[in-house]
């Protein structure tokens, strides 16, 4: 498949190997990162006062705000 190569006795990775392991550690860390939404909404179904927080997860999560926007949005309906 051409994912590894023999270097003077030693496995080498190939540039597709490499690419295969991102693209499956990549693929894995979407299906978290959806079921963390996923987590989030049924938690706001249920606790409808963690509303804020749990919107601010969510922008977080699809990569909408930075942790410090996440913050200052949960922040700001604190107050």
């Amino acid at each position: 498949m051409g994912l590894l190569e023999v270097k003077a006795e030693r496995l080498a990775i190939t540039p597709r190997g490499r690419a295969v392991h991102f693209e499956a550690e990549c693929a894995v860390l979407s299906t978290r990162l959806a079921e963390v939404t996923a987590f989030a909404d049924d938690l706001q179904r249920r606790t409808p006062s963690l509303s804020a927080e749990l919107h601010a997860l969510r922008q977080l999560v699809s990569g909408a705000w930075s942790v410090t926007e996440a913050m200052a949005y949960v922040e700001r309906w604190a107050h």
